[in-house]
């Protein structure tokens, strides 16, 4: 089974996540912030949902710190801000997608099997 962890500082987008992922029979977890991202990162991870906008460190700084630490788990953004120009710095930063928020399970459906298939 593939497990994907989730980091928003939204308890709402988390628990939705999880629910949404638990349905399509995937495992996750899921922390508040960036830092803990990072402090709980580790191989056992096939994926990574990361927000763009949190408090402390925000989802831009996580993916430069991935991008330093060479991460090879694909990293699927998940934020409100719909820019071009934003969408166009974190695929440059490393991330593999760009999810807008209100998460649809149809888009969370076609972004995974894009990165597992």
């Amino acid at each position: 089974m593939k497990k994907i962890i989730i980091a928003d500082d939204s308890f709402f987008q988390r628990k939705t996540l999880q629910d949404i992922l638990k349905d399509l029979e995937y495992e996750s977890d899921a922390v508040p912030s960036g830092e803990e991202l990072l402090d709980k990162l580790n191989d056992s991870y096939d994926c990574i949902f990361l927000d763009l906008l949190m408090g402390g460190m925000s989802g831009i700084d996580v993916l430069k710190e991935l991008q330093s630490r060479g991460n090879k788990i694909p990293v699927v953004v998940i934020t409100a801000d719909i820019q071009k120009a934003r969408k166009e710095e974190v695929m440059s930063l490393g991330a593999t997608a760009f999810m807008n928020k209100v998460v649809s399970k149809d888009e969370l459906v076609s972004i995974l099997n894009d990165i597992f298939n």
